[in-house]
């Protein structure tokens, strides 16, 4: 179902940004894997029917979510990276941006945790931004800066989620992205 949403009606605009707000919460708090159609139209206050005005299923649902939120993460290192030249410093920016996220905005995060471990997408594409910025300087082999990636990116995610539970305050956010650092070398 390919719906362009500028025909849409404005009371229609309002019901399928409920359901994708709803998608959010619900993947943030239970994972993609137990999300249902009926806990999305319950938290969206929309019935069962409506849904299907606007999605084919719980998968189109889910694969929406997920490309607006990659782009959102998209967004936010574009505008990092329009600031500062590639290197150090900006890989040091974006895994600290990422982590600042998680305590200004624990259930994006919550919704990017819980879609990485389903969609290859979105860990793509802190693989691909993590990447980018190791092959500014030099890391050894490239079997080296592949498992740096790798070891940076699930880092990462591991982090964001203390920070989002709690376990990790604000003020050592910053130490423990200098301990990811510290494994660039």
């Amino acid at each position: 179902m390919n719906m362009n949403t500028a025909d849409l009606t404005p009371k229609a605009r309002r019901t399928r940004l409920a359901l994708l707000d709803a998608a959010r919460a619900e993947i943030g708090r239970q994972g993609v894997a137990g999300m249902t159609v009926m806990a999305v139209c319950e938290k969206a206050g929309v019935g069962r029917t409506s849904f299907y005005n606007y999605f084919e299923d719980i998968d189109a649902l889910v694969t929406i979510v997920a490309r607006e939120t990659a782009t959102g993460i998209k967004t936010r290192f574009d505008r990092l990276h329009e600031e500062m030249p590639r290197g150090r410093d900006r890989l040091k920016a974006c895994l600290s941006m990422i982590l600042k996220a998680a305590a200004d905005e624990p259930e994006a995060i919550l919704l990017v945790i819980s879609l990485s471990s389903s969609l290859p997408e979105i860990i793509d594409l802190l693989h691909k931004e993590i990447s980018a910025e190791l092959a500014a300087f030099a890391i050894g082999t490239e079997e080296d800066q592949l498992a740096l990636e790798k070891y940076l990116a699930q880092t990462l995610l591991s982090l964001a989620r203390q920070v989002v539970m709690g376990n990790i305050p604000m003020q050592e956010i910053d130490r423990h992205v200098e301990f990811m650092m510290r494994a660039c070398g």
